[in-house]
């Protein structure tokens, strides 16, 4: 088995890594709660909007494995603020988008 089928093969979990790094140095090159907290809220609306786009077309399970992984490497590296705050700001930014994007508040 070669890396590019490697890579096809487990592109989901590989994703999740590389995400899970991200969100690592971004909540550390963070200093204020304020910041930590607005960009996560702000990645919940996008992880909403992109659950919404992509429900019933596509397998979700790499998705949830993507994001679960940058909420984990986020919540790993946040030391200025709460960690249950930013899981809860997450998960409500998500619902606000999803719920947003099915009444039809926000364009696709």
């Amino acid at each position: 088995m070669g890396i590019d089928e490697l890579f096809w093969k487990s592109w989901g979990e590989l994703s999740a890594l590389a995400v899970l790094l991200v969100g690592f140095i971004v909540a550390i090159s963070l200093d204020s709660a304020l910041f930590v907290y607005i960009v996560i809220f702000l990645s919940g609306i996008f992880a909403g909007r992109y659950y919404f786009l992509k429900i019933g077309r596509q397998p979700l399970f790499p998705f949830f494995l993507i994001i679960i992984g940058f909420l984990f490497g986020y919540v790993l590296g946040t030391f200025a603020a709460s960690r249950k705050l930013v899981v809860f700001l997450f998960f409500a930014g998500w619902v606000v988008s999803h719920i947003a994007h099915k009444k039809g508040y926000l364009n696709k």
